[in-house]
């Protein structure tokens, strides 16, 4: 599998499309000039209100936006763009004359990525688009991946999620469709044998994605060259232009007033035998199938053909002893290919929260350095907004460790590295980590027992656990309300050897859990409050973390809450280990 960064670095060194919105004529042409030198595509708008139809119109990879423009300012029209979810997402490289902060700083409220002030030179124009461009592309990639990704996953659990066949089928063509941008997608099966006379060969389409209710129409397979070529070679065939392929000049009139250029057909054989086809048709100018979309028909394809052969085999299901048997064999190998596809999901995963938690690192510690004044003074607003700033990039890189986290306990990666510690010292890590969570200072009322003696246990882990903990009690708490911690010596019982116990509980008066929820809180990814409304961001991730973590050290933890009063969520610790 290629790596994550090269195909990001394709993806991103090509030119794109820039859209100037400028109403002076000087400073258009030099932009006109400067993009147009480089090979960019440009296009240009007079005044905000045409630049805000163009980009709904074009959807330029970035615009250069002037603030100071007629009918639409320039910050109405970034208000308007953000707004509007078919290009919420494009980068605004605003060009202002305006040279105070308050100015730059309105500019970057309304939605501007970045800005430059006039005059401008044409290095710093070229390098402020390319870093712009850079990221979207980036991004756009990612996207792109995922979808594809998350396609071929949802094909391999279809496939074992029903035996109705023709729901199956429809299912798979529908989101194959969709992912590669096929104008038409669809699967046909062959009747009799393939290798007849070519005049006999006939076939069926059971199904198009285009027409769930499609009834199963005969084909003759003689007009599909690209089939009958794929069914011979036993491997995918693509036609890049139908206009020029030696393949289909028998056909070529038929197809080419239907508009399509690109055509990729998929064989499904099994053991040798074939069944039929996938066969998706492209209108895209200039651009065939690429590496990965072929790659992932050959998935599709697969999973198309286990639908193909199940049904088949269910149909005789009465008649022969060893349907179970050769059901079993098809179910493992589509669990091989979805362990394949969930550690793919899992290297993805990992290789991007690496990738963020390196930059965000640096935004965090120049932050700090601002917030701080270390490199000047800062009025109220600004240490207000490097607060802000702070304080979400901590949240960030919480999310990003909580990921990575999850991924390694999945992966059964993470051992403890037990050692005597007490619990005072992770206790104080704890609050330190977790003093940005509120907007004031959190208040935390700690009672911990007199008797409680050092601990063999791993101290980088239970301050995690503690972390996670009072974290998600401070998140859940009203401004104002205290939350409290107590930790007690009791006498308990391990499995099969006695040690005695450090019980730890964590009390918060927020919104509670309701009963019926409470076994789900320690799920990955569970959220009592959950929908679009909900008030209190994170991913859900952090009680997992603490349960994994408390079963690490052999302890237990639990719950107790009220709905609507607050929750107590309680662990313990062996005071020794093994």
């Amino acid at each position: 599998m290629k790596n994550l960064y090269t195909l990001v670095s394709k993806g991103s060194s090509r030119k794109g499309h820039i859209l100037i919105i400028e109403d002076d004529p000087i400073s258009r042409d030099i932009l006109m000039n400067i993009f147009g030198a480089e090979g960019y595509t440009v296009s240009v708008a007079e005044d905000g209100s045409i630049g805000l139809d163009k980009m709904r119109r074009e959807k330029p990879d970035l615009v250069c936006l002037d603030i100071v423009l007629p009918r639409l300012s320039g910050y109405e029209v970034c208000k308007a763009v953000r707004k509007d979810p078919e290009i919420s997402s494009t980068p605004i490289l605003m060009i202002t004359s305006l040279g105070k902060k308050e100015d730059i700083v309105k500019g970057l409220k309304s939605g501007a990525t970045d800005y430059i002030s006039k005059p401008f030179t044409p290095a710093e124009v070229l390098a402020r688009t390319r870093v712009n461009l850079e990221q979207k592309f980036f991004l756009d990639s990612l996207k792109d991946r995922t979808r594809k990704f998350r396609l071929a996953y949802e094909v391999l659990d279809t496939t074992t999620a029903s035996l109705d066949l023709k729901q199956i089928l429809y299912i798979l063509v529908e989101k194959t469709a969709a992912v590669l941008q096929a104008e038409r997608c669809s699967i046909l099966v062959v009747e009799g044998s393939w290798d007849v006379d070519k005049n006999g060969l006939k076939g069926t389409v059971l199904v198009s994605h285009e027409d769930p209710n499609l009834q199963e129409i005969s084909i003759d397979l003689s007009k599909y060259p690209e089939v009958v070529k794929s069914f011979r070679t036993g491997d995918l065939v693509v036609i890049e232009d139908i206009r020029t392929d030696p393949l289909m000049e028998e056909v070529r009139d038929l197809i080419e007033p239907l508009g399509y250029q690109s055509i990729l057909a998929a064989p499904l054989t099994y053991r040798g035998e074939v069944m039929g086809a996938l066969l998706l048709r492209s209108a895209r100018k200039g651009r065939s199938f690429n590496e990965e979309e072929v790659a992932i028909v050959r998935v599709i394809a697969g999973a198309s053909t286990n639908a193909l052969k199940n049904a088949s085999l269910y149909q005789m299901l009465e008649s022969r002893s060893m349907r179970l048997e050769k059901i079993n064999e098809e179910l493992v190998r589509a669990n091989q290919e979805l362990e394949f596809l969930s550690n793919i999901k899992s290297e993805f995963v990992s290789t991007v929260s690496h990738e963020l938690r390196t930059p965000l690192t640096s935004i965090i510690g120049f932050s700090e350095l601002l917030s701080e004044e270390q490199v000047g003074p800062l009025t109220g607003e600004q240490k207000e907004y490097t607060r802000q700033i702070l304080r979400k990039g901590k949240d960030l890189l919480a999310l990003i460790n909580d990921i990575l986290d999850t991924g390694r306990i999945e992966a059964g990666k993470i051992a403890c590295r037990f050692k005597l510690m007490r619990l005072q010292e992770a206790l104080n890590e704890a609050l330190s980590s977790t003093r940005h969570i509120t907007e004031s200072e959190p208040q935390v009322d700690i009672e911990l027992g007199r008797d409680l003696p050092e601990i063999e246990a791993d101290p980088e882990k239970v301050t995690q656990i503690l972390v996670n903990l009072l974290g998600n009690a401070l998140k859940f708490s009203p401004p104002g309300s205290p939350v409290s911690i107590r930790a007690k010596l009791i006498e308990g019982r391990r499995e099969s050897d006695r040690s005695d116990l450090v019980q730890v509980s964590i009390a918060d008066q927020g919104i509670g859990i309701p009963e019926d929820l409470q076994q789900k809180v320690f799920e990955q990814f569970f959220q009592v409050d959950q929908g679009a409304a909900r008030n209190h961001p994170g991913a859900g991730l952090g009680l997992y973390i603490a349960r994994s973590m408390v079963e690490l050290h052999g302890g237990k933890i639990w719950l107790e809450s009220i709905h609507g009063k607050g929750s107590t969520f309680h662990f313990t610790l062996p005071i020794k280990q093994g």
